[in-house]
């Protein structure tokens, strides 16, 4: 057998194949799916470590951008193009259909080059996107032939508008002539029915067979009842000859332009090809991503060492078939010196599934599956995969189930190699328990020291009691659960299970007369081993809860550590409420004071007096200032010893806290300076530069004294002056998924602030394509500020139609 035979039948008894056909429906193009359903040859996977990693980014990358259907929507359905493109390049003149279907190609790699690429954070793909060959002269050739439905259009040419227009007046002409010769004939009684035909490409109207005589014209055949003929009138012959005349015209007209067209999209053929290629590769690489999804996968790390972690996994195929809360995950962990995972347990315990997880974790890996697993997993890259799961029996080459397993084991010692995985189900089955044993170990042995990972599953208790003495194989076993009798399909590592065969039969109805009759049979060492191993069992269970139960403490104590965080927090928070409300009743009451000195030193007459008033309000002010320190110290003391370290660092300039009408503040939303022009409670309307805009009052701050005394001192005479302009804003301003009303009115802001800070000449306005509300009101907008000189479309790689670029007029 062929290595490449030897994989493929490796992939399919690891389900492989069912893995590709639920992943090939992801794909939206046929070329995307077909490229993921060549995954089915070994050849087309990763070849080294390094590639394998790629595919793995490329679906990582793809990932955060499946829920863009307008990526990936255009590609539904489109069939390969290769043989059109082939026909095309021999010098085929293409049909109006395969023009319209290469057409639609064009549009996808149209709208992919047109994306904005700050919407596109990964580097492969983004580097993708950027080769693509700009469609746009292709398009305008399609475009002059075709309509919008795909259809050849009358504007292709003059000739063939002008043959459309004849041949449709020539239509009406011999239907309105027609018409007068049903009514004249039906009135004598002369037709069968009253209605026209078209045979042989004339038209013809029914006569009785009896009445043919009767109507002038020529037969152009008969019914198959014989009752009736079709007779072209004499009158209709001459029409009918101009008719056929246009008609062949027109044929020749279309195959000319049809020519002409394919001629002119010759050249462009490996540049179309190559387009799809991109996009097929992208489109397969989006249904792995898309599969993922449905089984949890997470991006596999490829390594060149010996580790494995898969954290939480299972079969994928699980997933399809079970709900999710019903698929019990395990932990699959181990690296050098270990060589061989040793897996034992009952009978339907979930062994070969768990050995069929890890095969396909293997050639997931490969081909950029992301695997199932709560933590981004990791494996060595495999270079080559056996496997020797289920029977090899085969009575037509006359081959017993024991020659199989050793024909298998024969085609593995000769190809493994340092990068395999060796996967085998039931080690030792098929012959004498003792020779099997010993041939099962010398197996083991062999491969291992060729460097390979082995995955075994075995019942036999000598290869269970290797692992004592070999650190190179470790054990592992699926759980069983004592109290319901049932397997748990869990995972055990580091301790061998019990086969528990005697059990696994009770459960599928074996007479119990029948079981106690083997349990007579059992020897005494097998029964003690069998003890051995349940006690070992029992520990391992017992030292799991215990795990489990301190990871359950470990977690309530983060969980009250949170809470305990929440509650001082919200404590501090009515701790400084409160400072707040106590600072404030004395500030009014130190207020109060000084208003009452301050009317005593306007009513005092004599020095002795002004000395006295003086005193008084020396005294009140260091009352009031013991007060607020007080006050500080006992609801808030970081507040007090920030207070204490301000006073090192000199006075604070003040603001001007109270907003009135009239009042100029800063608005940080768009960094700049308005002036409020009313106020209704929390809202406030704020004019900056020319516009007018309503907005809460939170978002409105004071200006410093110092501010407003540099602001008063010099107020521009007219335009724009160079000490008032605001911060300029950023070069773009994105509208997309906001409402019309709300997005026009931050453009309008944008613009007025981008204009009033000298910043740059042009900006660029991301509006999308959509519904085209968007771009409609931007346009509308911009054509009504005086300060817009021109704007235009984005163009190829600045959003084409979806974005605008403006320029202001500066002169």
């Amino acid at each position: 057998m062929s290595s490449k035979d030897w994989e493929q039948k490796v992939a399919e008894a690891l389900d492989w194949n069912r893995f590709l056909e639920l992943a090939e429906r992801e794909g939206r193009s046929e070329p995307g799916r077909a490229l993921v359903r060549s995954l089915s040859e070994p050849s087309n996977w990763a070849s080294n470590c390094a590639a394998a990693n790629l595919r793995q980014q490329e679906t990582q990358e793809v990932t955060p951008l499946l829920v863009r259907d307008s990526l990936w929507g255009p590609l539904d359905g489109l069939a390969d193009p290769e043989d059109v493109l082939e026909r095309l390049q021999k010098g085929a003149v293409l049909e109006v259909s395969e023009l319209a279907f290469l057409r639609k190609w064009l549009f996808v790699t149209e709208a992919w080059t047109q994306m904005p690429r700050d919407e596109i954070s990964g580097e492969h793909l983004k580097k993708s996107i950027q080769a693509l060959s700009d469609p746009f002269d292709i398009l305008r050739v399609l475009d002059r032939v075709l309509t919008p439905e795909g259809d050849l259009s009358e504007r292709a040419s003059p000739k063939l508008g002008t043959l459309h227009h004849e041949i449709r007046g020539l239509r009406r002409e011999i239907d309105s002539l027609l018409d007068r010769i049903l009514k004249t004939l039906s009135a004598k009684g002369l037709l069968q029915e009253s209605f026209t035909d078209v045979r042989d490409g004339r038209y013809v109207i029914p006569v009785r067979m009896s009445a043919q005589n009767e109507v002038n014209g020529i037969i152009y055949g008969a019914s198959a009842s014989r009752q009736t003929v079709f007779v072209e009138p004499a009158e209709v012959s001459p029409l009918n000859n101009r008719l056929r005349q246009r008609q062949n015209d027109l044929l020749q007209e279309v195959f000319r332009i049809l020519s002409e067209t394919s001629d002119r999209l010759r050249p462009y053929a490996p540049e179309i090809r190559t387009n799809v290629q991109v996009l097929a590769h992208w489109d397969a690489v989006h249904a792995r991503a898309r599969a993922g999804l449905h089984y949890a996968g997470k991006p596999l790390h490829v390594t060149e060492d010996r580790q494995i972690f898969l954290r939480q996994t299972a079969h994928p195929l699980l997933w399809h078939s079970l709900p999710p809360e019903q698929i019990i995950r395990n932990d699959i962990g181990f690296g050098d010196p270990v060589k061989t995972l040793l897996i034992t347990g009952p009978n339907t315990g979930g062994k070969t599934v768990l050995l069929k997880t890890l095969g396909l974790a293997g050639i997931c890996a490969r081909t950029g599956f992301p695997f199932p697993a709560t933590e981004r997993p990791s494996l060595p890259f495999f270079d080559s995969f056996f496997a020797d799961v289920g029977d090899a029996q085969s009575i037509e080459e006359h081959i017993s189930s024991f020659s199989g397993h050793i024909l298998r084991f024969k085609e593995i010692i000769e190809r493994v190699t340092d990068q395999s995985l060796v996967l085998l189900d039931e080690l030792n089955t098929a012959t004498d328990p003792e020779e099997g044993a010993a041939l099962g170990r010398a197996f083991l042995e062999t491969v291992m020291n060729r460097g390979a990972v082995i995955v075994s599953t075995t019942h036999d208790p000598r290869l269970k009691a290797a692992s004592v003495s070999d650190e190179r194989i470790l054990s592992a076993s699926m759980e069983f659960d004592e109290g319901s009798r049932l397997p748990t399909f869990r995972l055990v590592p580091g301790t061998p299970g019990r086969s528990r065969a005697l059990e696994t039969a009770e459960r599928l109805g074996i007479p119990l007369s029948v079981l106690e009759l083997a349990r007579q049979y059992l020897s005494r060492e097998h029964l003690e081993f069998e003890n051995l191993l349940t006690k070992l069992e029992h520990d391992v269970h017992e030292a799991d809860h215990a795990r489990r139960q301190a990871v359950h403490f470990r977690n309530e104590a983060e969980k009250l550590k949170k809470e305990w965080t929440e509650k001082t927090q919200t404590a501090v928070e009515e701790m400084l409420d409160r400072a707040r409300h106590r600072l404030k009743r004395t500030l009014e009451q130190a207020q109060d004071e000084v208003r009452s000195a301050v009317r005593r030193v306007t009513e005092v007459k004599t020095r002795r007096e002004v000395d006295r008033v003086r005193t008084e309000l020396d005294s009140a002010a260091n009352i009031t200032a013991s007060r607020l320190e007080s006050a500080l110290r006992e609801e808030a003391p970081e507040i007090a010893s920030a207070l204490e370290q301000a006073r090192t660092t000199g006075p604070m300039e003040s603001v001007e806290r109270e907003f009135a009408v009239g009042t100029t503040v800063r608005v940080p939303k768009w960094k700049t300076t308005g002036t409020i022009l009313e106020i209704s409670g929390q809202k406030a309307k704020v004019a900056m530069g020319s516009l007018q805009v309503q907005m809460a009052v939170a978002e409105l701050e004071p200006l410093l004294k110092s501010e407003l005394a540099q602001l008063s001192a010099s107020r521009p005479k007219r335009g724009v002056s160079p000490d008032s302009r605001p911060p300029a804003p950023p070069s773009q301003i994105d509208l997309r998924g906001m409402r019309l009303d709300d997005a026009m009115r931050e453009l309008e802001i944008y613009l007025d602030v981008a204009y009033r800070s000298g910043g740059p000449a042009e900006v660029t306005i991301v509006h999308g394509l959509g519904t085209g509300a968007l771009r409609e009101g931007t346009r509308k907008l911009l054509g009504n500020l005086p300060y817009i000189l021109k704007f235009r479309d984005g163009g190829v790689g600045a959003g084409g139609a979806g974005a605008t670029i403006v320029e202001f007029d500066r002169d």
